[in-house]
């Protein structure tokens, strides 16, 4: 066992040469897909779900129906309104819809400045706390994605969960790094190669 451990965490690493003289890593995406894999059912287990709770999609998103919720069904074409909390795998909130959880954060770097810094202002102090828009689709093409959209995973997590969901319900999504930030990480709070997490919460469904 440690010299498979031992070659897989060699064929990993990529050493580049970098034009100011320092050598820096990359990880080998292939590697890292299955790394992210077990990171993320190791953080569900942990959190106490069970396998079976766990659902799955085809690009490693990993989902669990916390609250099914109990008003308006949301189908196909509906325009959603839904409010989202973001979080590491370490539990530390990165991004929320949500005013008195961004709050209730403003208020502690501000009572901590060891931890404040422009990043962090950015996230709590300017962030509207306006919830989110979209005409749901189940396979996720109604859904914007890059620039000026969702990433990868938050759209195709939305996709798999929200046929699941009604009004009032609550899910949680685990997304690979690969379908997140990838190697460039975001901020202060997401680290390179990171899997994160988010609460997804359908507040308000229009039927159209």
């Amino acid at each position: 066992m440690m010299k498979k451990g031992l070659l897989v965490g060699i064929t990993a690493l990529f050493l580049l040469a970098c034009g100011d003289g320092n050598v820096r890593i990359q990880v080998d995406p292939t590697v890292q897909v299955e790394k992210d894999s077990i990171t993320i059912i190791e953080y569900l287990r942990m959190s106490g779900f069970a396998d079976e709770q766990i659902g799955n999609t085809q690009n490693g998103i990993r989902y669990v129906i916390l609250d099914s919720g109990d008003m308006e069904v949301i189908d196909e074409s509906d325009f959603v309104e839904f409010n989202y909390i973001g979080k590491t795998l370490g539990d530390t909130i990165f991004d929320t819809t949500i005013r008195e959880i961004g709050d209730s954060l403003k208020n502690h770097y501000e009572e901590n400045p060891y931890v404040l810094n422009d990043d962090t202002l950015s996230l709590f102090t300017h962030n509207q706390y306006d919830p989110f828009f979209i005409t749901y689709s189940a396979s996720g093409w109604s859904i914007p994605t890059g620039q000026g959209g969702f990433i990868p995973g938050f759209a195709e997590g939305i996709a798999a969960t929200f046929q699941h969901l009604k009004v009032g319900g609550k899910a949680l999504i685990v997304i690979p790094s690969g379908r997140a930030y990838g190697q460039g990480g975001s901020g202060v709070f997401i680290k390179p190669n990171s899997p994160i997490a988010f609460e997804l919460l359908p507040i308000k469904v229009t039927k159209q």
